[in-house]
């Protein structure tokens, strides 16, 4: 099997396990907004969440991964073992110090930070007041999932996915076991409980697996090895970056809280349904090609590294850009399938389909952000993804402003400046990549692009002939049964549309994953 099709094997592994993350994930949604509707106790919840995030993504989060993988492989593959874990101890005593110092800063803070991140809340008291609880409650879980990074980026950079695959997993499964027990006797405040019980588990669910590695935690800072330094000189920029990307959110918290009860949980609904299809391919093909791509640039190999980001990528265009066209067709169907005929008004359910559809126009952009990032990590940078986040914040941010208050679109005009502002940032990063790494050819993913774009337009109208001819036949409130026969007729046929338009177009993508597909089927028998 060639290099090619094994990563694009592995990635389908790992993807599998993401798969069933995030269908636990909208699992862990749907019991949430089953239980309190699309409303205040959940607008709440999102807000009160908001900080802890901040917390995590600014000291650890992809910080780690960008940072940690490529050092940590580098010793690995030099057969410098030992000194890979002190690397590792040094970096983690230096992340657990920060988050400790921030965490105890943000929970005597907190009653003038959550209002300056809230302020649609402050003129209800009751709310804020609650917010402020359950901020305070959640700032544990940022230390425990920055734990759980440390050993999630060890066993990415051994080439071990399970376990650090499997933590989500766990880290979901808490959550909807404490928000079902906790609910009647905590109310919203178990919410903010069992996220720090999942944060737990998913640190405990790969202790076997680094146990097993050989890692044993040491206290102190080794900043004389200068590899530990050059880990945590590559994690300064990539922090400052998530920061900086952090700035979309808390703009689009503060706005979506001008908007009334429910427009902040309609927002981040929207969000999560655009993450399914991002953690399931964008995100874990990310994940499995940055160690294979950090030993192509040690060893610099520039043509294998250039095929491996120009194969990703080809093969993000090809598979993001129908489920985005779909997606936006069907928006409508799916929001009232999964959420719908509970607590939350069709009002509040159409405000989310409305901002869902604005998010996936930047879907495609949002998962070669995942690949192209790592390219540059994989080279030890951290610098060139920043600066262009910066940009792409101070775009997005800006226009969601201009695009929800002066030009009326209210909040999917959150959505839209964010998918402006990923689409920027791919751009950005491609060109800045092909310009340091001419061996990555921008025409084959250009001509990718255009024919998995037209087969999308196409696909698309079908889709949406097809689904309006549906809903002519049926009544003005379907039942949920009614809404995924319609969804599965009519994103049937788009999907077979689309197909067949990419073997008429002869997208090369199309038969790729035809073969690792069998070569998926072919290999048990061979064993």
């Amino acid at each position: 099997m060639s290099a090619h099709r094994t990563l694009a094997t592995a990635g389908l592994v790992v993807s599998g396990m993401f798969l069933i993350s995030r269908v636990l994930g909208w699992v862990r949604t749907f019991v949430i907004v089953d239980a309190f509707g699309v409303g205040r106790d959940l607008d709440i919840f999102n807000a009160a969440f908001r900080l802890p995030d901040l917390i995590f993504q600014l000291v650890a989060a992809g910080a780690l991964s960008s940072a940690l993988i490529p050092v940590v492989s580098g010793l690995l593959a030099s057969d410098e073992e030992s000194r890979a874990f002190r690397v590792v101890s040094t970096v983690t005593n230096v992340m657990l110090a920060l988050l400790l110092g921030l965490a105890v800063v943000a929970f005597f803070l907190a009653p003038v930070i959550v209002p300056a991140i809230t302020p649609g809340f402050v003129p209800d008291p009751d709310k804020m007041t609650r917010t402020i609880e359950l901020t305070r409650i959640m700032l544990l879980s940022p230390i425990f999932l920055a734990v759980g990074a440390v050993a999630t980026s060890l066993l990415n950079a051994r080439g071990r996915f399970a376990a650090s695959a499997i933590a989500p997993i766990v880290y979901n499964i808490a959550i909807i076991g404490g928000a079902l027990l906790l609910k009647p006797s905590l109310g919203v405040a178990g919410l903010a409980v069992s996220v720090v019980l999942g944060s737990l588990s998913h640190v405990l669910v790969q202790v076997p697996s680094i146990l097993g590695l050989g890692y044993r935690h040491r206290l102190g800072v080794d900043l004389d090895d200068p590899q530990a330094r050059r880990a945590l000189t590559l994690m300064v920029p990539r922090a400052i970056g998530l920061g900086v990307t952090q700035i979309t959110f808390i703009v689009a918290t503060a706005i979506a809280t001008d908007f009334g009860d429910g427009a902040l949980s309609a927002y981040q609904l929207a969000f999560v349904l655009l993450q399914i299809p991002l953690g399931v391919i964008g995100v874990p093909l990310g994940v499995v090609m940055l160690p294979a791509l950090s030993r192509e640039a040690a060893t610099g190999n520039v043509v294998e590294f250039a095929g491996l980001v120009s194969r990703a990528l080809r093969l993000l265009l090809f598979v993001m850009l129908p489920i985005a066209g779909l997606g936006i067709v069907l928006a409508g169907d799916l929001v009232h399938l999964l959420f719908g005929g509970g607590r939350s008004s069709p009002a509040t359910l159409d405000q989310t389909a409305a901002t869902l559809v604005t998010f996936l126009l930047g879907l495609a952009a949002h998962a070669l952000i995942a690949v192209l990032a790592r390219a540059f990590y994989a080279q030890q940078d951290t610098r060139t993804p920043v600066a262009a986040g910066i940009v792409a914040v101070a775009f997005n941010t800006t226009l969601a402003i201009i695009l929800t208050k002066q030009a009326g679109l209210g909040l999917p005009g959150i959505g839209l400046a964010i998918a402006i502002g990923a689409w920027i940032e791919a751009i950005l990063l491609l060109v800045l990549l092909e310009r340091r790494s001419p061996e990555l050819a921008l025409v084959p993913i250009g001509l990718v692009a255009v024919r998995s774009l037209a087969a999308t337009i196409v696909a698309s109208v079908v889709t949406l002939g097809i689904a309006g001819g549906l809903g002519l036949m049926g009544s003005d409130e379907p039942t949920k049964f009614v809404l995924l026969a319609r969804m599965t007729v009519a994103g049937g046929v788009g999907l077979l549309t689309y197909l067949g338009l990419a073997a008429v177009l002869r997208i090369p993508e199309l038969p790729s994953i035809v073969g690792v597909m069998v070569d998926l089927v072919r290999r048990p028998r061979q064993a």
